[in-house]
Formats: structure tokens, C-alpha cells, sequence
């Protein structure tokens, strides 16, 4: 176990969490400091911060009755004799007594932090947030950590009255909807202080605290007249929940909120004051309300997949050899996977562990890396990939498509077979595909290499309406009177306005297709071209900007250096005419057939 005092620390993006990783010792140790750091980012940082990503800031240090609060980071060691592991969302932090916290039992067993207490030790901290799940905590002052099970176990935790206290506390992995706290009415609380008698012969539904202290009694059966009393698994028993079926899963996250059972703190709450935040509620659940369209990958909720068509599935990265025995199960007799190597290392994931049992199974896997959040690699990679699964099908293998998260890549694919291979338009693809897997794929990416297959069969003359939005910018000066003039303006007959669009920056935009341009700004008067774009000599020796719109995709896509103009292309998806169908149709197949002298089928 390492550990660091931390007298200040930094808030870093919660949003891109450090993955469970494969390091050296001396790594692994700055990893899990980082990730402390990560922890502390509440989700107050996420209101003041834009698009979701909050900036680096520094706080100072953390005092309660003149000390300093210290949070320790810690990773298993490289021998092998840490006293336990931590994964990277929780943190551990020692308070002083009495701790401020008001704790929340609900019926999946977690506690969590319900409320802090107004100007207790867990506010000062700054560090603690509403909906924090308390996994461990020491037994007394100094006394060892103990994992945190039922309600049995937080009695050690209110013992003493004073002291230090540790606690190891993990990070909700998306936001903590805080305003459903308050809509508990009274009714909620006479339930949730536990009204409800319930009589058992089983002890294994008990905590662990009334567990022991019945042993030795004989065949005796228990009336539990207070709900904390009890496990997760009397709760179930009770309930009468149904056993879900893990083999097809959506990769979505259960409610962060379960039904409470009771409240408690190591303190007399009679007179105190508790708060969920110290921020306003209404600006909480608007930033909610944002945020409702994200999607939070949690690793540790294993391989998760959906259904497309009988021959499709889709989903996250196989994490293990009992992940290859389920897709064996359900049929799967190949695998694309657009995970690299060093990402799985990252992830912790054993490629090794996951061959031998696809070989065992009789199972294909093909990889064909491609860059998470890189919509260029994406668009120039995405022909291969459809000639790729094209193949497959064609072989009559059922394949399962994947990437790391089963969010982007891997539905982008099928989304792009659908499209270009069963004349399915982009917009009816892309809702078939999110409808039946909770994904959020790149779709400019699809639109863009769709433009790009139809140029490789036109070969650079578009017979059509335009594919891109191109929008031109002159940076001059105050007052000017701009103008954009090229071989797309009637053959430089009909110059078009700029608009002003404050100081220096001046724009035009053009629809046009995919093809090479030629294009100058008329300024006061002057034709010139921007130093700022790519130029180019004419026929007749004149110097004029150029702008290449669109692209060509080949089988074999070469990494090309993107370079700076100042022009801005967006593309348009619109409906296809019946030509560009058919020009789709006959590249996408043209790419597939001269995919890989690969054999398809396994070894």
C-alpha cells in the first residue's frame, strides 16, 4: 500500500476517469494519486463548467479544528502485500469526530452519504459528496479498516465520539441525482425507519452484528421489527425479486438511488442542520437534466451486449475467457474488434487469456484497431471495417462487433453496413441501431466516409446536390468590404458577400460538392488570398487559394496530416439520390472484395 498527505490538491476532469491499469509499482502509485484527485471533483465542479468538462483548479488546504484533513491514495504493490485494493473511483480521507455525516441504508445494501452536516468536519473537507458509497472504515481510532457490509458493521463506526476517523469512500460513475432526496415525504421516512416486522429462520438475512450472537441457539426463528436490520438478501426474499437473465444486457447503469431503509450518524442530529450541497438545487437538476443524454462506461459491470439482427451483435470489450464462453453460447463464431492492443493493457485485459479460449471455441477474432474519440480515423477506417463484417456474413459466421466501451466504434460500424449494404437510409440505421443498444456512435464520421465511398466510384466528377458545408473566413480589418470569389461562384463571375462577424473575422458559406476549388476574397476593392490557406498557381500563373472538399476512401487508408486553413468543412447528411445509392452500393461492395487475402475462418 502507498500512501501521500495531500495538503492541496487539484480538481481534474471527472469526466475521462483513469482506466484499471497493468503498471509498474512506481506508475501505479502516480496513477492512483491522480485518480484521488479525479475523485474529488463533485458534481457542484460540474455546474460551473462547460459542456461537462471542468477546468483545473487549485484548493487550499482542508482544515477541521485546526489540522489538516489527509486523503491517502493507494494501489496494490508490485510484491503483491498490499493490505487490500482500491479501484480507481474511491479515495480514502480521515476526518476527526464527530464526522457530520448523516448516512443513508438502502435496500441493495449500500450506505452512502445522505447529508453533510452545515460547517462539520465532512463540509470543511470539501472533499466528501452527497452519494458517496462508504465501502470501509476504521474500527477505532488508529484501529484497522473493515469492509463495510450491512448495517451491523457502521455500529464500530459510531463507537467512539472522538478521534480520527478513516473512511474509504467511492465516487458515484455518473451524476447522483440529489433532488430525489428531497422528494421523500413522510411516509417514506415511516417506512424507511423501518416499520415493517418480518419473521425468518434464516440468519444469513440478518447483519452481521445480530448474526453472531445467535449462534449456538438451535433451530430459532427471528422477528425483525426494524428494516435496517436486515441484508440485502432478506430484503430480495422479501420483495420476491426475479433472477434477470445477464446473457443479452443493455449497456446501461441501474438507478443511482435504491429505496432507503433508515438513516444514522455518529453524532446527535436532534439539533444539527443537514444539507445535500451547498449549491443551489434548481441549477443541480438543470445540470441534470443536461447530462440526461450521456453515457458512463463502467468496466467493472463486465462484457455488456445487445442483439442487432441474427447474424449482428454488438457490444463492449471481452474482458475474460468466461465473456468468450457467453458469446460461444449465444452462437458468436467470429469477433471484430476495434480495441488496440495497448488499450486493452490499459484496461487490464489479457489477450492472451482471451485467444486461447476463442481458439478452444472455435471462434474468429480479428483486430482492426482503431483511435477511441478520433472521428478522421473513424471515417478513413470505417470502409474496411463494413468490407470486413461484409465478409464475415458472407462466410455465414455470426459476428460480434466491439470496442472498448460498445459505445462508439463498434454500432458506427454497424450502422454503416446497414447503411451501405442494404440500401437503409443513414437516418433509419442510426435509430434501429440506438434504439436496440444504448450507444452514442460518431455519425458525421458515417455521413463523412459515406461521401467518401460515392467519390471512389465517381471518380471525382459528383453528378448532384452539394455534400459539404464549407464556410470561408478573411481576417482583415474593421469596416472592409469583403468579398468571396472562385470557380464555384459562376466561374468568378458572381463574387458573394462576407458577413461581419465582429472585429477582424469575416464569413462566407458555400454548399458544394465533393471536388477540387479554386477561390480568392475581394477586399475595398483588391483581389488577394489568404496567407492563412493552402495556394496554388493556375493554368495561367495566378496565385489562388485551394480547398479540397471531401476525400476518396481506399482499402488501405494512409494516416494523411490534416493541414491548417482557414476555411471550416462541415459535411451535409441529406437523403441519397438514386445514383449516389447506387455509386454507394457498388464502392462499399468494391472495397469488401478486395479486402484482406485473409482467410475467413478460424485457425
Amino acid at each position: 500500500m502507498s500512501s501521500l498527505q495531500i495538503p492541496n490538491y487539484a480538481a481534474l476532469d471527472q469526466y475521462s476517469p483513469f482506466p484499471r491499469s497493468r503498471f509498474s509499482s512506481t506508475e501505479k502509485f502516480a496513477i492512483a494519486v491522480t485518480s484521488v484527485s479525479s475523485s474529488f471533483l463533485g458534481w457542484k465542479d460540474f455546474l460551473g463548467s462547460k459542456n461537462g468538462r471542468s477546468m483545473m483548479g487549485c484548493a487550499g488546504k482542508c482544515r477541521f479544528n485546526g489540522s489538516i484533513s489527509r486523503v491517502l491514495a493507494m494501489s496494490s504493490s508490485s510484491s503483491g502485500n498490499s493490505t487490500f485494493k482500491m479501484n480507481l473511483n474511491e479515495y480514502m480521507v480521515t476526518l476527526e469526530k464527530p464526522l457530520g455525516i448523516r448516512f443513508a441504508l438502502s435496500v441493495d445494501g449500500k450506505v452512502f452519504v445522505h447529508s453533510l452536516k452545515k460547517g462539520g468536519n465532512a463540509d470543511k473537507s470539501r472533499i466528501i459528496m452527497v452519494g458517496d458509497t462508504l465501502k470501509k472504515a476504521s474500527e477505532s481510532s488508529g484501529g484497522k479498516l473493515i469492509e463495510i457490509k450491512d448495517f451491523g458493521d457502521t455500529e464500530k463506526i459510531t463507537k467512539e465520539k472522538s478521534g480520527p476517523c478513516s473512511l474509504v469512500l467511492e465516487r458515484p460513475f455518473s451524476p447522483f441525482p440529489i433532488q430525489q432526496l428531497h422528494l421523500i415525504n413522510d411516509l417514506d421516512i415511516l417506512f424507511n425507519r423501518g416499520r415493517v416486522p418480518i419473521a425468518t429462520w434464516d440468519k444469513t438475512v440478518l447483519p452481521s452484528n445480530l448474526r453472531t450472537s445467535t449462534e449456538g441457539s438451535g433451530n430459532s426463528g427471528f422477528v425483525v421489527f426494524s428494516s435496517k436490520f436486515l441484508t440485502p438478501q432478506g430484503w430480495k426474499l422479501s420483495s420476491q425479486n426475479g433472477h434477470v437473465n445477464p446473457q443479452v444486457q443493455k449497456s446501461t447503469m441501474a438507478a443511482p438511488v435504491s429505496q432507503l431503509v433508515t438513516f444514522f450518524s455518529d453524532e446527535d442530529t436532534a439539533d444539527a442542520e443537514w444539507a445535500h450541497g451547498s449549491f443551489p438545487l434548481d441549477e443541480y437538476t438543470k445540470a441534470l437534466d443536461r447530462s440526461k443524454g450521456e453515457l458512463y462506461y463502467n468496466h467493472s459491470l463486465g462484457m455488456r451486449y445487445s442483439k442487432i439482427t441474427e447474424q449482428i451483435y454488438v457490444g463492449s470489450c471481452i474482458q475474460n475467457g468466461a465473456d468468450v464462453e457467453t458469446l460461444s453460447n449465444a452462437g458468436v463464431t467470429a469477433v471484430l474488434n476495434f480495441q488496440s492492443g495497448i488499450e486493452a493493457e490499459n484496461w487490464g485485459i489479457n489477450s492472451k487469456s482471451i485467444n486461447e479460449p476463442c481458439q478452444g471455441f472455435n471462434i474468429l477474432m480479428i483486430n482492426y484497431p482503431i483511435r477511441e474519440v478520433d472521428s478522421f480515423d473513424m471515417r478513413n477506417k470505417l470502409p474496411f471495417c463494413v468490407g470486413l463484417l461484409l465478409r464475415l456474413l458472407k462466410k455465414n459466421h455470426r459476428v460480434y462487433i466491439t470496442c472498448t466501451t460498445g459505445f462508439d466504434r463498434s454500432p458506427a460500424c454497424v450502422i454503416a453496413y446497414l447503411h451501405w449494404m442494404t440500401d437503409t437510409s443513414l437516418h433509419v440505421a442510426y435509430n434501429y441501431v440506438t434504439g436496440l443498444h444504448s450507444c452514442k456512435p460518431d455519425r458525421p464520421a458515417i455521413a463523412w466516409a459515406t461521401w467518401d465511398l460515392i467519390a471512389m466510384a465517381e471518380q471525382g466528377k459528383h453528378e448532384g446536390p452539394p455534400t459539404h458545408a464549407v464556410t470561408f473566413v478573411w481576417n482583415g480589418q474593421e469596416g472592409e468590404e469583403v468579398y468571396l470569389v472562385g470557380d464555384f461562384t459562376g466561374n468568378w463571375k458572381d463574387p458573394m458577400k462576407a458577413v461581419h462577424k465582429g472585429g477582424p473575422r469575416y464569413e462566407v458559406e458555400v454548399r458544394l460538392s465533393q471536388g477540387k476549388y479554386y477561390y480568392k476574397f475581394i477586399t475595398n476593392g483588391q483581389w488577394r488570398h489568404s496567407t492563412a490557406s493552402p495556394t496554388e498557381r493556375d493554368d495561367s500563373g495566378n496565385v489562388n487559394n485551394l480547398i479540397v472538399v471531401g476525400d476518396t476512401a481506399s482499402v488501405k487508408p494512409s494516416i494523411k496530416q490534416q493541414k491548417k486553413a482557414s476555411v471550416s468543412v462541415k459535411v451535409i447528411e441529406r437523403p441519397l439520390t438514386e445514383n449516389e445509392r447506387f455509386m454507394l452500393a457498388k464502392a462499399a461492395r468494391c472495397v469488401a472484395f478486395s479486402v484482406c487475402p485473409i482467410r475467413l475462418a478460424p485457425k
